[in-house]
């Protein structure tokens, strides 16, 4: 019995010995960063360490990192937003629109953002592919270290690491017993690092679908229309149809506003009210329909591998008995137990076995969100809004649950929208 218990001692270091010289090489692959490498490089010098769950997560990670950097890359190029320059004080901090902001943006046309979407998706694809056969490991990463190459210059910089844009966002309010009032707080830590496990690894692949489902939905529609007529709202320099439109201002300055915006207040209100978009590739909505169903798949699998944790090591989404790498962000099992409810209700509305409950008519009826996907029509938002787009949709059955959203906001409280970015 002793020798067995010397045994399983030796066997304890060895393996701790052999997990700490796995996290030595993730630890330095990412510290090339500091140095401006980019995720590019961090992704190759991973790649020369492949052979262990640890590193393969990290890859994946590092894949589902350079998704998000494409997206901004291709912000920046175009110039995304940047027409908002001239106010905006007025409509948020400037120091989120510097990240994409480009003072020489490149002609933009809706081909090229379909491309941008599908570059995203495909990227996503190749993340979650590593996943798929990760088993049990452990990866720690220091988030906000993170750095992208958000302007292609091929070097990644401080100034675009991942701290450096959770610093940019809108802070949180919390109540300051000693000031005897609320005060905003950042809304994450400026440092913090995350042990990832298997668990997590679930949570990425249900994030990827969750993404590619959105992408999809997206790639299904023909917006070039749409584009044509308020594209000069998003992009600088954008390629439309009515190319008149542009610099041309005439009720902005007709209620006495000068401020030197190159889209008019109607441009605005034509981009939002007139957001309709004919469907031209329907299978990528039934394709939408099974990234979402795999969403909650893979929700409810990082769930169990959570509650059979017993550990306590900086975690990304603890369990009721642990605490999260994040401070100040717990997890209960009220908290647990409402969100897999939700999730339950997600997977009846996916496999058309409920109907969403219609905010119109008599309440007979609900939509089938199914019919949504499989037979897809044109898109209208407005007329979405107002209900009667729903109209092909409608149908008697069995609806979502009572009280579930009532439960969800009772449960997290204004923090519902945060928790449902985390969780997915």
């Amino acid at each position: 019995m002793r020798m067995l218990g010397i045994g399983a001692g030796v066997l304890a270091l060895c393996c701790g010995a052999a997990l700490g010289q796995v996290q030595e090489k993730i630890d330095a692959a990412f510290a090339l960063q500091k140095d401006g490498a980019t995720l590019a490089v961090v992704r190759a010098a991973l790649a020369n360490e492949a052979g262990d769950e640890a590193v393969q997560f990290a890859i994946a990670s590092v894949d589902f990192l350079m998704a998000g950097e494409g997206l901004l890359q291709a912000a920046h190029r175009h110039g995304f937003l940047s027409t908002l320059a001239p106010v905006s004080g007025m409509v948020g901090r400037r120091d989120i629109l510097a990240w994409i902001f480009n003072g020489q943006p490149a002609p933009t046309t809706f081909a090229d953002i379909d491309a941008a979407v599908q570059g995203f998706v495909d990227a996503l694809g190749r993340c979650e592919a590593q996943l798929g056969d990760v088993g049990d490991f452990k990866c720690a990463i220091n988030v906000p270290q993170v750095r992208f190459d958000v302007n292609s210059d091929g070097k990644a910089e401080e100034k675009e690491a991942i701290g450096a844009l959770l610093g940019a966002l809108p802070g949180r309010w919390e109540y300051d017993a000693k000031e005897e009032r609320y005060v905003e707080v950042p809304l994450l830590p400026e440092e913090f690092t995350i042990a990832f496990d298997h668990g997590d690894a679930s949570w990425l692949r249900g994030y990827c679908h969750l993404l590619m489902g959105v992408g999809q939905v997206w790639l299904a529609h023909d917006g070039q229309e749409w584009f044509d007529r308020t594209g000069l709202v998003l992009f600088p320099d954008a390629q439309i149809r009515y190319d008149f439109l542009k610099n041309s201002t005439f009720f902005i300055e007709a209620m006495g506003d000068r401020t030197p915006t190159p889209f008019d207040v109607t441009d605005l209100i034509a981009m939002i009210g007139n957001f309709e978009m004919p469907v031209d590739e329907p299978e990528r909505m039934k394709a939408a329909l099974e990234h979402f169903r795999a969403t909650v798949v893979h929700g409810k699998e990082m769930w169990g591998r959570y509650d059979a944790e017993t550990d306590d090591d900086r975690e990304w989404i603890p369990n009721p008995g642990q605490h999260a790498g994040v401070i100040g962000v717990e997890v209960d099992a009220e908290m647990r137990e409402a969100w897999l409810m939700f999730l339950d209700e997600c997977d009846d509305l996916l496999a058309g076995r409920k109907v969403l409950r219609f905010w119109r008519g008599d309440g007979s009826k609900g939509i089938d969100l199914v019919k949504v996907f499989e037979e897809p029509r044109e898109f209208d938002l407005l007329y979405w809004i107002q209900g009667s787009a729903a109209a092909p949709y409608l149908k008697a059955g069995q609806f979502t649950s009572d009280g579930t959203w009532e439960r969800l906001l009772d449960v997290f409280d204004e923090r519902v929208f945060r928790f449902s970015f985390w969780f997915n």
